[in-house]
Formats: structure tokens, C-alpha cells, sequence
């Protein structure tokens, strides 16, 4: 907490202004107890403007240094008066400038805090120096105690310092997995939904520049795949949306639409605007309710293979969609027959590298490559929560 009233909570703001206004009393006090107006006004002046610093959202090198040197030179100029305090030295000046070490610590580069937080030490320990002669013989554990504490006070400003890095990078780090996971959605819509339009309307161009124009039945076939595809795409852009604005629903995990490994990939294979798929899954594990992780992480799998197929393959006469029960574990298996296509497509990307980052969050193994008779890619996924 810097002190910044207009950012903290009601309850903090109301903690915060009775300290302060504790601290004025202090000071007020601590300046009734003098025994001369100078005296009086010096520790009314020193004990303030460390506690007026609390108000100030970050104190500026200036503040600091002259507050510090203000303070040196008012003990000075106390030595010399005459009567010197007798009953106290400014405790709420003594306070304010432990507190104003921790937020120069916690707010400098370290050489500037160096001789800042030099300053303010040595203007503690001379504190002690206000006091008459009756007091001298208390003079030095004072001040070596003043000294403990002020070092004490650097200590806890190099916690907090650490303490606030920690928590920015913690929050970095998720800013940063949320980045991730926001692009691997988005990379997931677009290619798979907008990659099925480009793979449909080329093919009503290859076919209409070959001579050979569909007919209206199968144009509008081709143009429904191409309604379709769209008409899916807007439904996840909203769903990522939804997710993204949280609209009230208190930070709760969409629904799925797939309560079963079955039902995904049948509903994979159906919309695929490719070549034909056959699907081959247990019987049991088609049925069996999986983690929604895992799920996920297999909607992912075959939805990115398949679109790779549209992508980056040629000559493919056939893709298959296998899946099968390992011990602790399913194995997802995208294959094709297919060849390396040279579509003028990008040949590499963020798909697999997203894809390998995301089965393995979820404590799985990616594997992709040639078959000898094609391109398969594999996916490990757990079958219990992890």
C-alpha cells in the first residue's frame, strides 16, 4: 500500500485517515511538549511532511532528499537552542521516515535508493541528538537502536520490492497463457471453418475453368458447404466472444457441446468438406464420458488434422479418424493417404506447434509425420482428470 486513497477500498481509506490523523495528533503533541516556539515548530514541520508523503502516489527524489536533509538540519539547529527537547526527539518523524525508507526501496533503482536510503538513515539515527544534556547517557543505544530498525525497514522494503516483481510476472505469465490460449482458439476458427470455404469455392472454380460447370444441384451443394462453413465459423467467433466478455455467467466454464469422444468425431466427420472419412472407435469408449480437458483437447486434434488435409495434402482419396483405449490414456489417430500439396498455402505455421502446447497442458503427447502411405497425426490424451 503506497498511500494512494483515490485506488484503495472504503475500508482501507478509513484505516489509512485515522492513521494520519493519529500521526497529526502526535505531532501536535510532540509539539506542545516543547519548550521553545522554534523547537516547536521544527518537530511539528519534520513530523508532517514524512506523514503528508502517504497522500502522494509516488514521492519524487527531490520529496525524499529534502525532507531527509530538512530533517539533518533541523537536528543541527536543535543542538543549538536553548532549552533542547527534554521528553522527545519527533517518534512520529522517526515513523514517517522508516516508512518513506520502505517506499523508497520498494519504488528506486537501486543506485538511486542507495543514497536516498543513506540520507534517511543517517537523518534517524541523528534524531536522538535533539535531546538536553540529561539524555545523553541514552544517546548512543538509540541511536544504534534507531540504526537496527532502519535497517530492518531497508530489509522489508527489499521483501515488498520482491513480493510486487513476484506478483507482476505471476500476472504476466497468465496474461501471456491467456494470449496463447486466445490464439490457438482463434487460429483454430479460422483455419478449420475459413479454410473449408477457400477448399469449396476452389473447387467450383477447378471445376468451371475445366469446362466442366456443376450443375445447379451440385452448386448448390458446394455453395450450402460454403453457408454451412460460415454459419459454423460465426458460431465459434460468438462462443470465443462470449468466453472473452464474460457475460454474467460468474467465470463458469461453457457448456460442452460433446459429452462423448463418439459424438465428436462424428460430428468432425460429418461437417469435413474433404474427402470421404471413415471413423474407427472402441464401442466402449465411444460412449464412456471423458474428462472435458480431454475432450477438448481431442475436438482440437482431429479438427486441426483435417484441416491440414485441405490445407497441405493432395491427391487424397481417403482420411480415417481411429481412436482407442489405452491403460490410463486415449489414443486419437488423424491419417491420410494423401501427398505434400503445392496449394501456394503457407507449408508452416502456428497449428502443431499450438496443437502439441495444448494436448500437452492437459498432460498428453503430440505426435505428427509421414506414414510411408500418407500423413497420420497421433495424440496421447489422458482418460482420467489429471
Amino acid at each position: 500500500m503506497l498511500g494512494i486513497l483515490d485506488r484503495l477500498p472504503w475500508t482501507q481509506r478509513v484505516v489509512l485517515t485515522v492513521l494520519i490523523a493519529v500521526a497529526v495528533a502526535g505531532v501536535v503533541f510532540e509539539g506542545l511538549s516543547a519548550e521553545t516556539v522554534p523547537g516547536a515548530v521544527g518537530v511539528v514541520i519534520c513530523g508532517l511532511l514524512p506523514v503528508a508523503t502517504l497522500l502522494v502516489p509516488t514521492v519524487p527524489t527531490a520529496l525524499v532528499s529534502g525532507i531527509a536533509l530538512l530533517s539533518i538540519a533541523y537536528t543541527i539547529i536543535g543542538t543549538q537552542l536553548s532549552p533542547r527537547l527534554d521528553n522527545t526527539f519527533g517518534v512520529v518523524e522517526l515513523l514517517g521516515l522508516s516508512w518513506l525508507l520502505v517506499r523508497v526501496v520498494m519504488q528506486y533503482r537501486p543506485l538511486r535508493t542507495i543514497w536516498l536510503a543513506a540520507l534517511l538513515i543517517v537523518a534517524a539515527c541523528l534524531l536522538p541528538l535533539r535531546l538536553d544534556a540529561s539524555n545523553e547517557e541514552y544517546l548512543p543505544a538509540m541511536g544504534v537502536g534507531i540504526f537496527f530498525g532502519m535497517a530492518f525497514m531497508t530489509l522489508l522494503g527489499l521483501y515488498l520490492r520482491l513480493h510486487d516483481r513476484r506478483r507482476a510476472d505471476s500476472f504476466e505469465l497468465a496474461r501471456q497463457a491467456q494470449r496463447l490460449e486466445y490464439a490457438r482458439d482463434l487460429h483454430d476458427f479460422v483455419a478449420h471453418h475459413v479454410t473449408a470455404i477457400v477448399a469449396q469455392a476452389k473447387a467450383v472454380r477447378f471445376t468451371t475453368a475445366a469446362g466442366l460447370p456443376p450443375s445447379p444441384a451440385a452448386l448448390d451443394d458446394m455453395l450450402a458447404g460454403i453457408e454451412k462453413a460460415g454459419s459454423q465459423a460465426l458460431v465459434s467467433m460468438r462462443g470465443m466472444i462470449t468466453v472473452l466478455r464474460d457475460d454474467g455467467n460468474g467465470g463458469a466454464v461453457p457448456v460442452r457441446p460433446h459429452q462423448t469422444l463418439g459424438e465428436l468425431v462424428a460430428t468432425a466427420a460429418d461437417s469435413f468438406a474433404g474427402p470421404p472419412v471413415t471413423t474407427s472407435i472402441d464401442d466402449q469408449l465411444a460412449g464412456r464420458t471423458l474428462p472435458h480437458q480431454t475432450l477438448d483437447a481431442a475436438k482440437h486434434v482431429v479438427q486441426e488434422s483435417l484441416t491440414n488435409v485441405l490445407r497441405h495434402a493432395a491427391e487424397v482419396s481417403h482420411v480415417e479418424i481411429s481412436a482407442c483405449d489405452e491403460p490410463g490414456s486415449v489414443r486419437i489417430t488423424v491419417a491420410n493417404d494423401g501427398i505434400a500439396a503445392d496449394n501456394g498455402m503457407p507449408s508452416s505455421g502456428f497449428g502443431l506447434l499450438g496443437l502439441t502446447e495444448r494436448v500437452e497442458s492437459v498432460g498428453g503427447r503430440l505426435t505428427a509425420g509421414p506414414t510411408g502411405a500418407g500423413w497420420a497425426v497421433t495424440a496421447v490424451l489422458p482418460s482420467s482428470p489429471t
